[in-house]
């Protein structure tokens, strides 16, 4: 019998014993630069989820998870997230794929007791380097048990993204085949991720600084998320770095412009460091972006545009017999506006007159080339999801509910297209020109990905949408071009994706040549004879989605090639 028959036979008792299989990395980062005075490998668990055609695993897409603090997400969970809302109902990414031959590995980071030291580890939000040594792992098993030449897929959601861009750095720094033919990078912080601020500074502040009326509710946001290893090495600016000397709570006067935890330089130095781009050089790498591409803003509770020192929250709440608390948080400002008020907390006790009992401030500045990134374009966060878990009754949920905004900026836009800058000075607000994947001569910007879907409105973080969907479906499935050299050297598609025109370039006349567009059910869409010739634009009313373009010539050849309608 052959070492693929017993994989298979001991894959099914995994798959349908316990559904999972939990291991430890072969491989122990480097984590010295951070403190860790004792280096220890991770652990994490993974499933695959065999096609729905023959069952074997012949195809690997390997999804990896991102920034997920006390493991909210279970494998399942991870699996149900890949739903996505259609004109014709809802459907799921993942049972699509698998219905194509497409097997889907998942890999999670859950939390455990490391044994050793009896140390617990929140894998979700553990250090990048050690979850991406996991998949290191995951895909030298893959590697070594898959049937077939088929190359791998591995999409990185969010934090994902940058283990996954690791992970596949580290191995071609090592000479080590990782098989994967395309890289998916779906909002994924490659500039880094935000948390206002002034948010940063309100939880930290109630949470901690009230003594004993601190609220104690809102620690596990501070101590599990935003002290969080992997928090450190990803947030644009984070509270730690603003303390004043002797305080965990009070933030320093004098530290006004934003400032990242050191943390983050040496993860950006260390996964630059690997490649000689920084980024996969192996692979076809691609990006989705959930931030708006044109540079639209997000709208806060009243469907108004939010601005740079934009007021999140500003009221006064009842605490306790006698005791009010006056709240507000603004967004960073605009470069023109000096230092702004960001956080406020006032406590005053009102009982037999009026007696202050905290009255902490604290303020930020702009940095002069851009303005704060609390208002820029991008994928959002939901603040719901913030305080999901917690009791919301008293304070805090008198706070989520005076809220006047629903959403902060998570990932800017141009953290998540790896947007290329000549110094680290940021403009959040830039305007992305990236020209088309096709022609990008005259395109001001560039960026390490040769193909990307950026929406015109900012979409809540790792969203899929028809849209999204229909573009890393072109890319996960190629469609055979299958040109002749003539027509290979002579037509184009001036724009992918489209909305309500395509644009067929061609340097020579067709006349009466065959236009067709199929759906991803077979059924022609769109049918008709035209003559081509230099620009081309054909008028298209079609629903968003994937097709297949094919243009059929009297005696030249065929043209075909799959199309994004958005």
């Amino acid at each position: 019998m052959t070492k693929n028959y017993f994989f298979f036979l001991f894959l099914l008792c995994v798959l349908f014993i316990n559904g999972q299989t939990t291991f430890t990395s072969s491989i122990t980062p480097d984590l010295s630069a951070y403190g860790e005075s004792v280096n220890y490998p991770g652990q994490g668990e993974y499933q695959i989820f065999l096609d729905t055609n023959d069952g074997i695993l012949d195809k690997p897409i390997i999804l990896v998870d991102g920034f997920d603090p006390g493991d909210g997400r279970t494998i399942t969970g991870i699996y149900d997230l890949l739903g996505y809302s259609t004109t014709s109902g809802t459907q799921n990414l993942g049972d699509y794929v698998r219905s194509q031959g497409f097997d889907v590995v998942i890999l999670n980071f859950p939390v455990y007791t490391r044994t050793v030291d009896n140390t617990e580890i929140d894998g979700g939000a553990d250090f990048i380097e050690r979850n991406a040594m996991l998949l290191v792992d995951v895909i030298n098993t893959i590697n070594s048990n898959k049937v077939g030449s088929e190359q791998n897929v591995i999409i990185g959601p969010s934090m994902g993204g940058l283990i996954s861009r690791y992970a596949l750095n580290y191995m071609e720094n090592h000479a080590m085949n990782h098989d994967t033919r395309l890289w998916l990078s779906f909002d994924a912080p490659h500039h880094g991720a935000n948390v206002p601020i002034g948010l940063q500074h309100q939880f930290n502040f109630l949470a901690f600084g009230l003594g004993n009326n601190s609220v104690t509710a809102i620690q596990p946001i501070v101590n599990s998320m935003l002290k969080s290893p992997a928090a450190r090495q990803m947030l644009i600016d984070h509270f730690e770095s603003h303390l004043a000397s002797g305080s965990n709570v009070s933030f320093d006067p004098s530290k006004l412009s934003p400032e990242a935890h050191p943390w983050k330089a040496i993860f950006d130095s260390k996964i630059n460091a690997l490649t000689t781009t920084g980024f996969p050089e192996n692979t076809r790498n691609i990006a989705i972006t959930n931030g708006s591409g044109i540079g639209a803003p997000y709208k806060d509770k009243l469907d108004n545009d939010i601005t740079p020192g934009f007021n999140v929250i500003n009221d006064t709440f009842d605490v306790a017999i006698f005791t009010t608390a006056q709240l507000a948080v603004n967004f960073t400002p605009a470069t023109s506006s000096n230092s702004q008020l960001i956080s406020k907390i006032k406590v005053v006790l009102t009982f037999i007159g009026s007696t202050t009992l905290y009255n902490e401030n604290a303020y930020a500045q702009a940095t002069s080339f851009s303005d704060g990134v609390d208002a820029a374009s991008g994928g959002l966060f939901d603040m719901g999801s913030l305080t999901e878990d917690l009791d919301l009754s008293g304070i805090t949920g008198d706070f989520v509910a005076a809220l006047k905004t629903n959403f902060f900026n998570f990932i800017p836009t141009v953290s998540s297209i790896a947007l290329e800058v000549p110094t680290n000075e940021i403009d959040w607000y830039h305007t992305i020109d990236l020209g088309t994947p096709i022609d990008n001569s005259s395109a001001t910007d560039s960026s390490p990905f040769v193909n990307w879907y950026m929406p015109d409105t900012n979409q809540p973080h790792v969203t899929l949408t028809e849209e999204n969907v229909a573009f890393a479906l072109s890319e996960i499935m190629p469609t055979p071009l299958a040109l002749q050299p003539l027509l290979a050297n002579t037509i184009k598609i001036e724009k992918n994706p489209i909305s309500n025109e395509l644009t067929i370039l061609s340097n020579k006349i067709f006349d009466n040549a065959l236009v067709s567009i199929v759906d991803i059910t077979g059924k022609v869409v769109y049918t008709s004879n035209t003559q081509i010739q230099n620009r081309t634009s054909i008028p298209l009313q079609m629903a968003s989605g994937l097709y297949v373009l094919n243009i059929e010539t009297a005696s030249k050849g065929n043209f075909k090639t799959k199309i994004v309608v958005k």
